[in-house]
C-alpha cells in the first residue's frame, strides 16, 4: 500500500515530471517534411522543415539520444551527434539534416571526443525551422551519460 502511495505521489508531482527525460531515437526525429529554399542573402540553398506535432512537443524538453560524435572544427571544441558514422553522415551527402544534432556542452563536459565514438548524450532539445543559420536540431547543456 505504501508503495502505491509513493508511486502515485511521484507520478502526480509536477517537480518529478520536470526532471524526467525522454529517450529519443533517430526515426522519431526524421518525422519531418523538408523543402529546399534559396537564400538570396547567402547565395546558396537551405532546407526548411515542417515538423510533426510529436517533435514540436519536445522543443525545450530534456532528452537523451545515442549517436556518433562528429567534430565540427579542427580543435575539437564543437561537435555534432550523428545518426551515422562520419563516413556516411549528413555532411558527406548520404543523409539529411534531420540526422545530426549540434551539441552545446556544459563547460565541465567540454573535452576532446574521438570521431565516431558512440555515446548517449543528454541535454535540452531545441528545434529550428530551417538550416539557413545552422542545424535543425540542437542539444543545449549537453553531457555524456
Amino acid at each position: 500500500m505504501i508503495r502505491i502511495i509513493i508511486l502515485s505521489f511521484l507520478m502526480l508531482n509536477p517537480c518529478y515530471k520536470s526532471i524526467a527525460q525522454t529517450t529519443l531515437d533517430w526515426i522519431a526525429l526524421s518525422d519531418i517534411e523538408l523543402t529546399e529554399r534559396m537564400s538570396e542573402e547567402f547565395g546558396t540553398s537551405y532546407e526548411e522543415a515542417s515538423f510533426s506535432k510529436h517533435i514540436m512537443a519536445l522543443d525545450s524538453a530534456e532528452v537523451i539520444i545515442s549517436g556518433y560524435m562528429i567534430p565540427l572544427d579542427a580543435l575539437g571544441t564543437s561537435y555534432a551527434l550523428s545518426r551515422n558514422p562520419n563516413a556516411s553522415c549528413f555532411f558527406c551527402g548520404k543523409a539529411g539534416p534531420e540526422t545530426v544534432i549540434r551539441l552545446w556542452f556544459e563547460p565541465k563536459h567540454m573535452k576532446r571526443y574521438d570521431t565516431d565514438k558512440h555515446l548517449r548524450i543528454q541535454g535540452q532539445l531545441r528545434v529550428h525551422s530551417s538550416t539557413k543559420h545552422g542545424f535543425l536540431y540542437e542539444l543545449w547543456n549537453s553531457k555524456p551519460i
